[in-house]
């Protein structure tokens, strides 16, 4: 039996799974999650590309204690 669909179906049956997967985890497993997601996402981002996404989400006060070598 082949199921046939439109991308808005398909996109609200992918969204109803992702929100029963999240339903399904506890904090610490959401969490483990969002950062595995996060680090996934800048993988291959160059020091500017970092420097320039914090700063953007977080300011230049946190970039610079992100960064400061010890």
């Amino acid at each position: 039996m082949t199921i046939t669909m439109n991308k808005e179906q398909l996109d609200n049956i992918k969204r109803a799974y992702a929100e029963m997967l999240v339903e399904g985890m506890d904090m610490k497993l959401l969490i483990e999650f969002a950062e595995d997601s996060i680090m996934e996402n800048i993988k291959d981002y160059e020091l500017e590309d970092l420097q320039e996404e914090i700063v953007d989400m977080a300011g230049e006060e946190v970039w610079a204690d992100l960064s400061r070598t010890e």
